[in-house]
Formats: structure tokens, C-alpha cells, sequence
């Protein structure tokens, strides 16, 4: 009915969609979870050479 619920409702979507709803494509669990995996500790090591 409103721009603030169509974003909210919008906003909810995304939140189950990246974080809880689980996807047969990425091993059975959720995109977070898949890259935190395969990903997460690459962010954290980050090592700069000079």
C-alpha cells in the first residue's frame, strides 16, 4: 500500500532468501552460509606484499 511496506516486505524477502532458505545448488545450505565456507577466510587473511 506504501513505498515503507513495499520495502520492508521487499527487505523480509531477501533477509529469508540469503540467510535461511537453503539452496540444493550450494550443497544444501544458504547463500550466507556458502560463502562464509568457501570464502569467509580469504576476507579475514588478507595479506598485503609489497
Amino acid at each position: 500500500k506504501s513505498y515503507v511496506q513495499a520495502y520492508e516486505a521487499v527487505n523480509e524477502f531477501m533477509e529469508f532468501y540469503n540467510k535461511r532458505r537453503i539452496h540444493s545448488s550450494l550443497k544444501f545450505m544458504s547463500p550466507n552460509e556458502f560463502y562464509n565456507l568457501h570464502f569467509g577466510e580469504n576476507l579475514t587473511n588478507i595479506q598485503i606484499r609489497v
